[in-house]
């Protein structure tokens, strides 16, 4: 599977830099979209220490011509885009009634607004190829969730809705569209909530039936079996990556 481009927004911390480590390890060239110039210099340095090919591209991927131009950058350096990794989310706890516009309007923007306009420019270059895979990380919070999460959770709603009616629409031009769903993954943004909520890491810990928080890498793992020829007849669909959480209702 070497050789391929795939594109991982918010690649330089938590889930995204833990697939992009993976992909770069496995020979794919990467390239990494985030906001965060230091952050995303440092992650492109590490990965081409270690022997990979890899990008960092400034991006708001809120902002379309920002997006426009960084794909345009991606395919003049590699020729090509495989594979689009939406993973960059912006996750912000509060009661409903304490959740301010701004708040919602920046949950929206980056979780929402980031996933269809990176999805909508990823899936001009696959067409002219006929393939490309497409994956969005959602959450658990898409099926259930916690006090504290009204804006997060709608997003994540809404990146599964998406993703089935882009699976739809870009199936013709041979483009697969799926969701990975982590669980509670060890991540910058688990431990801002438990920042916060300190209460919530045993209480949450319980409740996994494999005992344990993920890994980035458990759910790079899972993004690499969908971008995978193994995962050929799989669009449409959501892959839990949870250790059985959601399993319990």
């Amino acid at each position: 599977m070497s050789n391929r481009v795939i594109v991982v927004t918010g690649g330089s911390s938590g889930i995204g830099k833990s697939t992009a480590t993976l992909f770069a390890h496995d020979g794919e060239h990467v390239v990494i979209l985030n906001r965060n110039e230091k952050a995303g210099a440092e992650t492109e340095a590490e990965l081409k220490a270690q022997g990979g090919s890899a990008l960092y591209l400034k991006t708001d991927i809120g902002v379309e011509s920002q997006v426009e131009a960084s794909f345009a950058a991606a395919v003049e350096k590699f020729g090509k885009v495989d594979i689009l990794f939406a993973n960059a989310a912006i996750q912000i706890n509060k009661p409903i009634d304490e959740t301010t516009k701004d708040d919602w309007d920046q949950m929206i923007a980056a979780n929402l607004t980031g996933t269809f306009l990176c999805s909508k420019v990823a899936s001009k270059y696959m067409k002219k190829q006929k393939s490309g895979c497409i994956i969005i990380c959602s959450s658990g919070h898409a099926f259930m969730s916690y006090p504290g999460y009204t804006g997060y959770a709608a997003t994540k709603g809404g990146q599964v809705a998406f993703m089935h009616a882009a699976a739809l629409d870009l199936a013709p031009f041979g483009i697969r569209v799926n969701c990975i769903i982590p669980g509670a993954t060890d991540s910058p943004l688990l431990r801002y909530h438990f920042s916060i909520h300190p209460e919530d890491e045993q209480r949450i810990l319980a409740k996994i039936p494999l005992g344990r928080f993920a890994t980035g890498e458990d759910i790079a793992r899972g993004v690499r079996m969908l971008a995978s020829p193994d995962a050929s007849y799989i669009t449409g669909s959501c892959l839990m990556v949870e250790g059985g959480l959601l399993a319990q209702g």
